[in-house]
């Protein structure tokens, strides 16, 4: 890590200044100290201190794309050149969350476009905003999702990435996802997670607690108890054909610049990051800015 690692952060020596026992630091000083200890730390360091922060900095002007927006558009719906994107209709997904409180199904849009098959050429429009909001996790091939967005973003245009930290939700005792997963991914073609990451969405979580997470209370599985009793009913409902959700893989700021640096260099994708704003203390996510190459 440095100083372009600071500048793809955005780091600030003022804002990082601000913290009491780094009132004293040189600039230098100040650099050093957050790449040794104020990232782990999850330190404040630049003025976007929060999702809200994040968001305003988006550009709004010109066609937006979100994905899977469900029934909480992070972006203006409501602006003409707003579109989205999902799995389903509006009909499959009231239903899908037909019985989960936590879905507002009044609130669910029909999606502009509705591509089951991965096929995003049937969207024939370039956008200057794709954004996405914990969809990525979901994605059943990492790669194909990126290739994807990539071909319908404009020349000038940026994704912007909403991302949970595997290490602050419920996801924490998962395996962190690693380059060879993500192509083993790419290598299956799958259009629905798998057999294996719905059985672990059910039987390795625990709780979604950020600040819990941040104070090393990560709270306990119960793995094999889990396994018998989901086994059967998962795989009765996958054998079905079901598309079943779940989380495919699991991020940290780093891995995932990592990933996105080897997948450019594989030429499975002509993206880049652009900006990496690392997770905070007792948050639950991180953010990233893509662009072309």
């Amino acid at each position: 890590m440095d100083k372009t690692y600071l500048q793809l952060c955005d780091f600030s020596p003022a804002v990082y200044r601000k913290h009491a026992d780094l009132r004293s630091m040189r600039e230098t000083e100040l650099e050093g100290h957050f790449l040794k200890y104020g990232i782990t730390e999850g330190r404040d360091y630049n003025n976007i201190v929060n999702r809200k922060g994040f968001l305003d900095q988006i550009n709004k002007e010109g066609k937006m794309l979100e994905i899977g927006p469900l029934d909480n558009p992070q972006l203006d719906h409501h602006l003409p050149e707003y579109y989205s994107v999902d799995v389903f209709t509006k009909e499959q997904l009231i239903n899908n969350y037909i019985n989960d409180p936590n879905v507002v199904k009044e609130k669910i849009n029909e999606p502009s476009f509705v591509i089951p098959n991965n096929d995003y050429s049937i969207i024939k429009e370039r956008f200057k905003c794709i954004f996405s909001s914990h969809s990525i996790e979901h994605m059943p091939c990492v790669v194909t999702f990126l290739r994807n967005i990539q071909q319908l973003l404009s020349d000038d245009g940026y994704i912007y990435l909403i991302i949970p930290d595997k290490r602050y939700c419920f996801d924490h005792f998962k395996r962190e996802t690693d380059i060879y997963d993500v192509l083993q991914l790419y290598y299956e073609k799958n259009f629905r997670p798998r057999f294996l990451d719905v059985l672990k969405m059910a039987t390795q979580i625990t709780h979604n607690d950020p600040i819990a997470h941040w104070n090393n209370d990560h709270g306990m599985i119960h793995t094999d108890a889990a396994l018998l009793q989901y086994y059967q009913p998962i795989l009765d409902q996958y054998n079905s054909g079901h598309y079943i959700d779940s989380h495919v893989s699991f991020f940290t700021p780093v891995n995932f610049m990592h990933i996105i640096g080897l997948l450019n260099r594989l030429k499975l994708i002509k993206l880049k990051v652009h900006k990496m704003y690392h997770t905070l203390k007792n948050a639950i996510e991180f953010y990233v800015i893509l662009k072309l190459e």
